[in-house]
């Protein structure tokens, strides 16, 4: 038998900070697991399991393709290749349009225009790509899906083995705990969640690593006795003298956790179909999503920003929360329903109206 060595460290406050799997709050979930002579005021050992709902990206499967820097896209026949700046993103479509061999090359911005292009794959789980596992195979297969790339020139013999071999990675829910701190009867010590530890979602709306550095910022102001949001003293702080750790945590749940389940609205709704998933559900629902994208802006330039426009384009405004974001996309969507009633009670008005007649 092979002995395990356990070592003990105390502390006043532990931050956990350790993923989407994380196993400090794990043990905060099960009540027999936690330390004992938590404070009555909070959460319960439930509000740490995982809330999850499953947007159209969950699931998606995605790896890495290693492209050289500034490669060159071939143009129609007579005109110079396109040659590309790393500060700009790139789309290649292949000439497959099925549901399980489509493909879409998608290229993302970076700074360094000498550094190697990382070109996402992202697929349905049963896409054709997932099969291949030797790298001419998937090196043919990429040939016949983009004909005019020269891809036999570009890429090394290992790049397509060691991407033929990688399994990749799954998108996750949209997840998060309602849990995100606790502290002990006297407020002298506690545990706090941050970053995919509290929450966790597809990066179809880019702000996976905001939300992460958001909720440190949060957790920093809570500790310094000042209001979460706005940086500001907070009002308890200023009735208190002596604020004390459990207070200040406590404050960090109370006021930040409505954050965190707008940012999982934010995520579940704000663009999940941007990876063009093929199946023809995902083109039916694909199109719906924009045509209400579509609606949502002509009413905001219509009413010269009196409707808000939808909610992924709010979550560019940097002055906005994501509370802020989903608050003024829902005024959006009352303003819609308002519509439709009305329009349906117009409809059916002189009917009811005739029926009201007749009626002794």
């Amino acid at each position: 038998m092979q002995r395990v060595l356990r070592q003990v460290y105390q502390a006043d406050l532990v931050v956990g900070a350790d993923g989407m799997n994380s196993k400090v709050r794990e043990c905060l979930s099960h009540p027999r697991s936690a330390v004992g002579g938590w404070s009555l005021d909070c959460p319960k050992p439930n509000y740490f399991k995982l809330k999850k709902w499953r947007s159209p990206a969950s699931f998606l499967r995605i790896k890495v393709l290693q492209l050289p820097p500034q490669f060159e896209i071939p143009d129609a026949e007579g005109n110079p290749p396109l040659i590309t700046n790393s500060e700009n993103i790139y789309a290649i479509r292949s000439i497959y349009k099925g549901p399980r061999n489509y493909l879409s090359l998608g290229l993302l911005p970076m700074k360094n225009n000498t550094a190697v292009r990382a070109t996402n794959i992202v697929t349905r789980p049963d896409h054709e790509v997932w099969k291949l596992k030797d790298g001419i195979a998937i090196q043919t297969w990429f040939e016949k899906a983009f004909p005019r790339m020269n891809f036999n020139g570009m890429i090394s013999n290992e790049e397509w083995d060691r991407f033929a071999r990688a399994e990749g990675t799954r998108f996750p829910h949209c997840q998060y705990s309602r849990g995100m701190a606790v502290w002990d009867e006297n407020g002298d010590s506690g545990v706090a969640l941050v970053g995919d530890a509290i929450h966790a979602f597809p990066p179809d709306i880019g702000q996976g690593v905001n939300a992460g550095l958001m909720d440190v910022v949060c957790l920093d102001r809570a500790l310094s006795g000042l209001d979460t949001v706005t940086g500001k003293e907070a009002k308890s702080a200023k009735e208190n003298d002596k604020p004390s750790l459990g207070k200040n945590l406590a404050r960090y749940q109370k006021q930040h956790s409505p954050e965190i389940a707008s940012l999982i609205r934010l995520a579940r709704f704000g663009a999940p179909y941007q990876y063009r998933q093929p199946h023809r559900a995902d083109r039916i629902l694909r199109t719906l999503w924009t045509l209400n994208v579509a609606m949502r802006l002509i009413l905001n330039k219509i009413t010269f920003n009196l409707v808000p426009p939808t909610c992924i384009i709010l979550s560019q405004r940097p002055e906005l929360t994501f509370r802020q974001v989903m608050r003024k996309a829902d005024l959006t969507t009352l303003f819609l329903k308002v519509v439709v009633f009305g329009l349906i009670g117009l409809r059916f008005r002189p009917r009811f109206g005739i029926l009201s007649m007749l009626k002794p």
